[in-house]
């Protein structure tokens, strides 16, 4: 009893000095594919081109990559999610973590990416999306589940004011500029980004329209371990299509 009762005077006495143990860390798992806009459109019902909708079509395409049952000539495999700078991370308001990925296809019977990691609630994690090759450009849409079903959202420049968006577009050089000074989320992502339902895309729009976009995943981080899934459509720029003589626009 009397060992007890002093254990239990030592637990108030380090609690009050503020060193309790630290939260338990949550798994948290990220589930990516790149895809082109054909194949998504393939699939989708009518009506589920809507910002926001989901349906059947989107339930069969998300059943498809977790069957690895979507072929691959729809797949763009040379755009997929990773980590990203320490210094990339906090200037998106992000803490680094230390994560596993897991590429989809090959011996996998699923198509996403897959990556997974161990954090603290209510931090965010942030992960990159660079395209290597040249052609399929632009970054049009994107559809993302936390809980519940898989919604789609068209990409959007933001507006002036206070709408928020769950895949917002800003000018790459612009968000490589903020992000030397450590400040692209508290500049200008924070204000136009909408995370309420734990994920959301930041575009980077490519000023060379000859190159391709790049995004950033960025994730809150629940009290619950979650899986997040992002699919990211993207298509060919229709200024690559030009006629001899069209002047790219400056």
């Amino acid at each position: 009893m009397r060992q007890g009762w002093r254990l239990g005077l030592i637990g108030l006495a380090l609690a009050s000095l503020g060193l309790a143990a630290p939260a338990q860390a949550v798994e948290y798992r990220l589930q990516v594919v790149s895809v082109y806009e054909k194949t998504f459109y393939s699939y989708l019902k009518p009506g589920e081109l809507s910002d926001g909708a989901s349906g059947a079509g989107l339930d069969r395409l998300e059943a498809s990559f977790d069957h690895g049952d979507l072929p691959l000539a729809g797949i763009l495999a040379d755009r997929r999610a990773q980590p990203v700078q320490e210094n990339i991370a906090r200037a998106y308001g992000g803490t680094p973590v230390a994560a596993t990925f897991t590429p989809g296809g090959g011996p996998r019977p699923v198509t996403w990416d897959e990556i997974t990691w161990e954090g603290q609630p209510g931090e965010r994690a942030v992960w990159g999306v660079s395209p290597i090759l040249r052609s399929i450009q632009e970054l049009e849409r994107v559809a993302l589940k936390s809980t519940g079903r898989l919604r789609q959202y068209r990409v959007y420049t933001l507006p002036p004011g206070n709408a928020k968006l769950p895949a917002a577009a800003f000018p790459l050089n612009l968000l490589w500029a903020l992000e030397e000074r450590g400040t692209a989320w508290d500049k200008y992502v924070a204000r136009g980004l909408d995370l309420e339902n734990g994920a959301g895309v930041v575009v980077g729009v490519n000023t060379n329209p000859m190159f391709a976009d790049q995004a950033y995943v960025i994730v809150n981080q629940g009290e619950a371990p979650t899986t997040f899934k992002v699919v990211l459509v993207w298509r060919e720029r229709n200024v690559d299509r030009q006629l001899p003589g069209f002047k790219v626009p400056q």
